[in-house]
């Protein structure tokens, strides 16, 4: 249903649009200009409304609220809009931006409920986007940290020595590029011994917690 025109001095249209997100909505991100079903109907009959502005007809944003929002700060929401006061947009635009801030509530699993509402003066609009939060947001993924280094089937190479060489040390955060670094640091060991060697590391969760046990299995290749 069309929205109606408020009956000011100069005709200002509203219009309402609300969307509805949960932590990854697919269709969230097709921007959609359909107000909602409880949207004022327009009366034809008064002399005092006129028609709508077309979606695509420039507009420049006089002011842009957001309101609503406990969990992710105004700010963080705000960095995410591709637009600022003072710029020429048009409605389906301003339906995209916020779009942008409902991938911003995706990005912290955070559900919630997007009300636009906008108010049309000439050329100029005020956008106020009200957030309905419905979810709580996800815990932060903690680091792993490394509670023992072992190796197998080193023959040549003491484990203590080996262990010298690793960048990570217990209690030391685990990462993919150090877990890569502390391989070459083994491999290295091996070259300065002319000792061709292949590792495999394995990392387990021994208390299914952060905590991480990393075994290094180590197969060697004397020389010829």
């Amino acid at each position: 249903m069309e929205p109606v025109l408020m009956r000011n001095a100069v005709p200002c249209a509203v219009i309402g649009l609300s969307l509805l997100g949960a932590a990854i909505p697919a269709w969230a991100q097709t921007p959609t200009s359909i107000p909602p079903s409880d949207a004022p109907s327009q009366t034809p009959q008064s002399k005092e409304t006129t028609a709508l502005p077309p979606v695509n007809k420039p507009l420049v944003l006089k002011q842009l609220t957001i309101a609503g929002n406990q969990r992710i700060p105004s700010n963080r929401l705000m960095a995410a809009v591709p637009f600022h006061v003072g710029d020429t947009i048009s409605q389906s635009r301003i339906t995209e931006g916020l779009q942008d801030v409902m991938k911003v509530y995706q990005q912290e699993n955070v559900g919630g409920k997007f009300h636009q509402n906008l108010k049309i003066n000439g050329k100029d609009v005020i956008v106020e986007w009200t957030v309905e939060e419905t979810g709580a947001a996800a815990d932060p993924v903690r680091p792993l940290k490394l509670e023992s280094a072992d190796f197998t089937g080193n023959l040549h190479i003491s484990t203590a020595n080996l262990r010298k060489a690793l960048h990570i040390q217990p209690g030391g955060i685990v990462t993919p590029a150090e877990v890569l670094s502390d391989e070459k640091s083994v491999q290295a060991m091996y070259v300065k011994k002319n000792i061709g060697v292949t590792i495999v590391p394995e990392v387990r969760y021994p208390h299914h917690d952060d905590r991480v046990a990393i075994t290094y299995h180590v197969t060697e290749r004397a020389p010829d």
